[in-house]
């Protein structure tokens, strides 16, 4: 097994570099094709064609584009036009006038127009088949996988679904974008980190044995700004309220333990714990628990606008210590050890619905992020007195 989880990680490592060798293998091999069909060195074209169209710039460019004027830093004289892959920067200039139609400039003399397109023409193309001649597709450098693409290569692979944010550090971005090349780069620190998720994540592929808690343990969060007035996930069941359903990776073959806790305030209290709820925990869509949670207040409970302040209960002894054991440890006991084969499952916690409402005056409902208050029952506590005395006093100085 060990030797199994050592070669999955040296395969997984394999998967971080792609290498680009082979495109400069072809690229060499093309160009050299090209230079043997051209019959010779590459960009030596046929005196004949070079001829011509060295009379027709002699006649109508080099009297002003010569070593002597050089007119816009421009020499044609001491060009070989057999040669036009040896500069091919000041002939793609040349190019970009004769498109434009700038030059020879207005008033001097020019050739017809068949001649001129013609001109430009040979010289595109002869640029043309310098460059097919001459590939130069620059430094390639090895890339290697981001973190997105190396999760996404080790699902794909092994059918496993890793946290890359957690085992990976980000990855350097270049013009907004986090998987070019010239930016990923591989210092021996991200080696070392490529390392220890290879090792991590050929465990968990082969199911070594020896792995602990520490290698499947996982928290999944909901939000606690969502809503959960209904069924919530399609792998949840009809007739199901609130929770979530997510998909697990079990690496073996045993019992894991399930805890569950409850939504809560800002103050740490579990809200709608005043009715009864029938609470189920299922794996792929079978149920393995049920939990009854609320509909007790054990204690003396504490006004229904309560937001979890103690400041004004004084002499009042409200709420009880047994109320607020209640209100906060609820869901202590929502655990539960279950066998599951190994794979990844869904694993799903959500609310029996219910379809009917309690007969009774409305209440208003719970505002989990209200303002932080003080309650008052019976008789106030020493910090509410002091608050009423002083705004006593500072109306009667005003009424003055």
């Amino acid at each position: 097994m060990a030797a199994m989880a050592r070669a999955a990680a040296l395969f997984l490592l394999a998967l971080v570099l792609a290498g680009t060798g082979s495109l400069c293998v072809h690229a060499a091999a093309t160009g050299a094709e090209a230079a043997r069909g051209s019959g010779g060195a590459p960009g030596r074209q046929p005196a004949s064609g070079a001829e011509s169209q060295r009379a027709l710039l002699d006649r109508y460019c080099v009297t002003c584009h010569n070593q002597r004027l050089r007119t816009g830093g421009l020499a044609l004289d001491a060009l070989d036009l057999s040669r036009v892959g040896d500069a091919p920067a000041i002939w793609e200039r040349v190019v970009l006038k004769l498109r434009g139609g700038m030059m020879p400039p207005a008033g001097r003399p020019r050739p017809d127009r068949q001649t001129y397109d013609g001109l430009r023409a040979w010289l595109e193309a002869e640029l043309d088949r310098a460059a097919a001649a001459r590939l130069e597709p620059g430094r390639v450098p090895t890339h290697r996988l981001n973190r997105a693409e190396y999760a996404n290569a080790v699902r794909d692979l092994l059918a496993l679904e890793v946290d890359a944010a957690a085992l990976l550090p980000a990855d350097d971005t270049g013009h907004g974008f986090d998987n070019l090349a010239g930016t990923l780069a591989l210092s021996p620190v991200l080696m070392e980190r490529y390392l220890s998720a290879a090792r991590r994540i050929s465990r968990l592929a082969v199911g070594d044995p020896a792995i602990g808690p520490g290698f499947t343990s996982q928290v999944y969060a909901v939000p606690i700004t969502m809503e959960q007035n209904d069924r919530m996930s399609e792998d949840l069941p009809f007739g199901s309220r609130a929770g979530l359903a997510v998909r697990h990776r079990f690496p073996l073959d045993g019992e894991y333990l399930v805890a569950i806790r409850l939504k809560r305030s800002v103050y740490e209290y579990i809200v709608n714990l005043d009715e009864a709820h029938d609470l189920d925990l299922r794996i792929d869509g079978r149920r393995v628990a049920r939990f009854t949670v609320g509909g007790t207040a054990p204690g003396k409970p504490a006004p229904v606008t309560f937001s979890g302040t103690f400041v004004a209960a004084g002499e009042a002894e409200y709420p009880s210590q047994d109320w607020d054991d209640y209100r906060t440890g609820a869901d202590a006991d929502l655990v539960v050890r279950v066998p599951v084969r190994a794979g990844t499952r869904v694993v799903g916690v959500s609310f029996v619905a219910k379809s009917w409402e309690q007969e009774g005056v409305l209440q208003p409902p719970l505002r989990e992020y209200g303002a932080t208050v003080t309650e008052t029952a019976g008789r106030a506590g020493r910090g509410e007195r002091r608050h009423r005395r002083a705004v006593r006093r500072k109306r009667t100085r005003t009424d003055g």
